[in-house]
């Protein structure tokens, strides 16, 4: 097995020290020879990054062998000190874990330096949002191509590595009794919700220039979007994954501001580091439409946030309500079919039916049937970046998304981006709540006139 040296531009950022290096304690052993050297721009001793290895990944072999650059990523001299610790005989990884707007200098610098090409071994991971709209998304795939092969390049969606996001595809497609009713036909709405108990804690330089649309929408919410409503692709193979994802991002619509809401949770001017007088959004919520056979005419709305009331990640796809017979001349209330599938936490898919209440009245009431989805794996349920740097080590791209599929993602995404950052100014919502009032009005007079929290809801928790 072939030795490899991860360098990860950007290791000493709260996204290394969080995720990408405990990531690498399930690999190490596994990957022969796994070195990390990383490089950035703070001043940090080799033995203060050794240190940093230690206590984030908890495995004195790895951090024993580590190492450090200081770099300006726009400067070629540093590059040189990092060409220097790269052996020939090695695998390279370089893993781009800095803010978007520094990909740029950082691959033109590795191209300068000779350290980008197409030699077998090297990969390039980058990390989201890749550009900040459709335009400067082109531009970076477009450099992206020039100095590495499609097989090389990484495009991360951490959320795509989540089982329980792959296992969508197997629920839908491996399932007889669900494919059938999965259309217009049956199917009354689709919700998709990615909500965050948090504020923007100490990011408020990464998040007040981006908010929650390229944070968020255009990357994981599209991304759910896809993988609940493709058509069936030809194999479970990465390429007709992505052709099949591709395919219906190319038959949504450009969101329309008129169908969206966008809210700021109270208190966010005054998180340090934000500008005073920011319109940033923390909240954005719309309806989507997709112009299909399949889907044609189901309303589908997605709602993200900071500071709601829990943290929870899912999509409810919600039946039509069957006919409803009465019981001595008293019609029943329909207790909507709703099936819950709980991306994180606690996940697994929830499908809420009704049933009669036990007693001698006929009264239907909400009952639930529940997959948990840690009790079937026994074991517990690895972090999205284990998946993200095993499938990275081992060459394959089923947990990444393709650069076609992250242009189409911001065609859809930048008129909404454009109108609010040219006019208005979100609507303020407090912390611990669901978001602003406005986004109840996008449902009303159809999906049930209101969204559904799964937590609150009976035979759905």
């Amino acid at each position: 097995m072939e030795t490899t040296d991860l360098v990860i531009f950007g290791a000493s950022g709260d996204l290394a020290r969080r995720k990408i290096i405990p990531a690498l304690q399930t690999l190490d052993g596994k990957i022969k020879g796994l070195r990390v050297l990383g490089a950035g721009r703070s001043e940090m001793t080799t033995g203060a990054f050794r240190q940093l290895v230690a206590e984030a990944s908890g495995n004195d072999r790895l951090a024993s062998t580590a190492d450090w650059i200081q770099l300006d990523y726009k400067s070629q001299d540093g590059y040189e000190d990092l060409r220097k610790l790269i052996k020939k005989d090695r695998s390279v990884v370089f893993y781009l874990a800095t803010p978007p707007q520094t990909f740029a200098d950082i691959l033109a610098a590795l191209n300068a330096s000779g350290l980008s090409g197409r030699e077998a071994g090297h990969r390039i991971v980058v990390e989201k949002p890749l550009g900040q709209d459709a335009q400067s998304a082109r531009k970076l795939n477009a450099q992206l191509g020039e100095l590495f092969s499609e097989d090389q390049i990484f495009r991360i969606d951490h959320y795509l590595a989540k089982d329980t996001v792959q296992n969508v595809l197997a629920f839908r497609f491996s399932n007889s009794i669900f494919e059938p009713v999965w259309n217009r036909t049956m199917v009354q709405s689709i919700e998709i919700t990615a909500a965050e108990e948090i504020g923007i804690g100490n990011r408020a330089g990464y998040y007040d220039r981006i908010g929650a649309v390229r944070d968020m929408v255009q990357n994981h919410v599209l991304q759910a979007l896809a993988l609940v409503t493709m058509e069936h692709p030809a194999t479970f193979d990465p390429a007709d994954i992505r052709k099949a994802k591709l395919e219906l991002l190319r038959a949504v619509e450009p969101l329309d501001p008129d169908a969206a809401v966008r809210g700021q949770y109270q208190g966010y001017l005054n998180e340090d580091g934000v500008d005073p007088d920011s319109r940033r959004e923390t909240y954005a919520a719309a309806r989507v439409q997709i112009e299909n056979w399949r889907w044609d005419g189901v309303p589908i709305f997605f709602r993200t946030g900071k500071a709601l009331r829990r943290q929870s990640t899912e999509v409810v796809v919600r039946w039509r309500d069957a006919p409803q017979l009465a019981v001595a001349g008293r019609k029943q209330r329909p207790i909507p079919t709703l099936l819950v599938i709980r991306i994180q936490p606690d996940e697994g898919i929830t499908l809420r039916i009704g049933a009669k209440r036990p007693g001698p009245r006929f009264e239907m009431v909400p009952a639930g049937m529940k997959l948990e989805y840690r009790r079937l794996a026994r074991t517990p349920l690895p972090d999205a970046y284990d998946n993200v740097l095993r499938e990275v080590m081992a060459g394959g791209h089923t947990v990444f998304p393709g650069g076609k599929e992250i242009e189409r993602s911001w065609d859809i995404v930048d008129p909404l981006i454009e109108s609010w950052e040219s006019d208005g100014h979100p609507e303020l919502y407090e912390k611990g709540s669901w978001g602003p009032g406005a986004a109840d009005d996008l449902l009303a007079g159809r999906a049930g006139d209101r969204w559904v929290n799964s937590g609150d809801e009976p035979g759905t928790a």
